[in-house]
């Protein structure tokens, strides 16, 4: 559409404007309609319900690796179970990318940059202080059922 003239100009804006805020009328209202249906209420509901079960099967994983850690064991065996803490390997947290010295950096291409980490724990354990990383390791319970 071509528009030559102030007035064509004005009339087209203030239509498509009128349409613009009728349209995003009727999606307001029909995301409030959305919101306040039992549907959306019940689908609600059981979310919260499955997050709260989430952090209870959490908690008590964590229970039991304090049981465990205590108990100077890493696994026990009974009634067809097998249950048993789970340690991994320590990981390299980057904190601050932004703090990363050029050193660790190799350019591959010339939008991406890729983070040598093999370098920044090899002077970790030369004991440099980086002030931007920290290590962690996972550690989870796991029960297998014979």
């Amino acid at each position: 559409m071509k528009i030559t003239t102030t007035s064509g100009l004005i009339w087209t804006l203030s239509s498509l404007w009128s349409k613009k805020l009728e349209y995003s009328s009727l999606i307001a209202m029909l995301e409030n309609e959305l919101a306040e249906s039992d549907l959306i209420k019940r689908i609600n509901t059981w979310k919260k319900l499955l997050k709260e079960l989430e952090q209870e099967e959490l908690e008590i994983r964590k229970q039991w690796i304090e049981i465990l850690d205590k108990a100077w064991i890493e696994k026990f065996e009974a009634n067809w179970i097998e249950v048993r803490k789970k340690v991994w390997i320590w990981s390299l947290i980057i904190d601050d990318a932004d703090k990363i010295d050029n050193d660790y950096k190799t350019e591959e291409t010339k939008t991406t940059i890729k983070i040598n980490k093999n370098e920044i724990k090899k002077d970790l354990k030369e004991w440099v202080i980086i002030q931007w990383v920290h290590l962690e390791q996972k550690i989870s319970l796991e029960i297998k059922y014979s």
